[in-house]
């Protein structure tokens, strides 16, 4: 954290700007606050309607007419993967030939070109192309059924988190980082793969994914393909996620993952003298002794098994609520991308946005499985007083353009648009 912000820390910790009612809740001056973090935010003149939503609604029917009884799946893809590795699976529902499904899922707002695929019990995929129809008949001509094949995988997006909310930060979105997917194994049963990718953070940072669309009570049992914890044997006492099972019920009834207490020590489970070392994980491109490591990614697999209610193949991963969990000035605190800012998983801790409405994200959804974030210390994107700087600033497609206007440089996330030197 840089000078400036430690000392407008300590000015809002003694001026009077929040009032403590207990060690979970927190009490804020609205209009105080907003001038104060929007003043401090690497973006001024923010876009007041802005929800920092970098995703869009698609609605496609699928009807298959070819020739072979043996199809069994139906999906849509980001790609041709008889061409391009890296294809994703935006959508998939089960089908037979003669039928039609009718899948609505999102998409980036840089719209990919989208295929339609059938696919057999054998695992042969019978692809065509999109072509902005809302319609689209897999047959005929127009299909591809043969070439090497480039196994798609399953539509992944990339968290970013700052460790200091509701306190101003760097904002270089990489104290916690996570890439997520989901897919349905079947109808009742839903597979979450999470990888921890990197941790900027100096202080301890838990974590956890609220199924918002999932009530407790319809889930049967979660359990880890790897059979371990991300912090299995974690040897000291948890803080932030007090419940041992692996999934618990919200504040609101609806179904937790509790993914771990410490991400330090998922990257590293190292302690000395009964503290766990924390060092900066994957955000530097350099190692420095005891300061930072570059280290292999780490990721689990949670399958969960629910009643009837539920379809496993209608839940979006778009709507899934991820949140990191900090202490800031004794207060346990979640993070939380935009959509789900003011919502209290776990935690009472803000009577909402009423309290702490500062319209800025400390948190961000990106629709890109391999997103480069910013290293250490270096700003996502800035635009202030006319000058645009940071690790997304190319003129046109920057970080800061979004932030003024929700509809400019919305594709400021693709790499080709980035300052090479400046992510990881």
């Amino acid at each position: 954290m840089r000078k400036s912000r430690k000392y407008l820390l300590g000015l809002l910790l003694t001026g009077g700007l929040f009032s403590l009612s207990s060690c979970r809740h927190m009490e804020m001056s609205n209009d105080q606050w907003r001038e104060i973090i929007q003043n401090i935010y690497p973006v001024d003149s923010i876009d007041s309607q802005h929800t920092w939503n970098l995703l869009q609604d698609k609605a496609l029917t699928v009807r298959v007419k070819i020739a072979d009884p043996n199809i069994t799946t139906v999906q849509v893809l980001n790609g041709n993967p008889y061409i391009t590795e890296g294809v994703e699976i935006l959508a998939e529902r089960p089908c037979t030939t003669g039928h039609y499904v009718s899948p609505t899922f999102k998409v980036p707002n840089v719209a990919p070109t989208l295929y339609a695929a059938a696919i057999n019990s054998d695992g042969r995929y019978y692809v065509v192309p999109v072509d902005g129809a809302n319609d689209v008949t897999i047959g005929g001509s127009r299909v591809i059924n043969d070439g090497t094949l480039y196994q798609p995988t399953y539509q992944t997006f990339t968290y970013l988190f700052e460790e200091d909310y509701p306190f101003p930060g760097d904002f270089d979105f990489n104290d916690v980082v996570m890439r997520i997917s989901q897919h349905a194994a079947n109808d009742s049963t839903l597979k979450l793969t999470v990888t921890l990718a990197a941790v900027g953070a100096t202080k301890q940072v838990g974590a956890a994914i609220r199924l918002p669309n999932i009530n407790f009570d319809y889930v049967k049992s979660v359990t880890i393909d790897e059979g371990t914890r991300f912090d299995e044997n974690y040897g000291i006492n948890r803080y932030f996620i007090s419940n041992d099972e692996i999934y618990s019920r919200g504040r609101d009834g609806s179904a937790v993952i509790n993914l771990f207490d410490d991400a330090h020590w998922c990257m590293n489970a190292k302690e000395e003298m009964g503290q766990v070392v924390r060092m900066y994980y994957n955000t530097r491109k350099y190692e420095a002794e005891n300061e930072s490591a570059i280290v292999p990614a780490v990721s689990r697999t949670y399958t969960i098994n629910m009643k009837s209610n539920v379809n496993a193949y209608y839940q979006s991963l778009a709507l899934i609520d991820p949140f990191i969990i900090v202490s800031n000035n004794g207060l346990c605190v979640e993070v939380h991308t935009y959509r789900y800012k003011y919502d209290e998983a776990i935690w009472h801790y803000t009577n909402g946005s009423a309290g702490m409405d500062d319209r800025v994200p400390w948190a961000l959804l990106i629709p890109d499985a391999t997103f480069h974030y910013p290293v250490e210390g270096i700003t996502m994107g800035m635009y202030r007083d006319g000058q645009i700087s940071g690790a997304y600033s190319r003129y046109n497609h920057s970080f800061g353009q979004w932030g003024r206007n929700r509809s400019a440089s919305k594709d400021w996330w693709l790499y080709e648009n980035a300052t090479k030197a400046q992510v990881y």
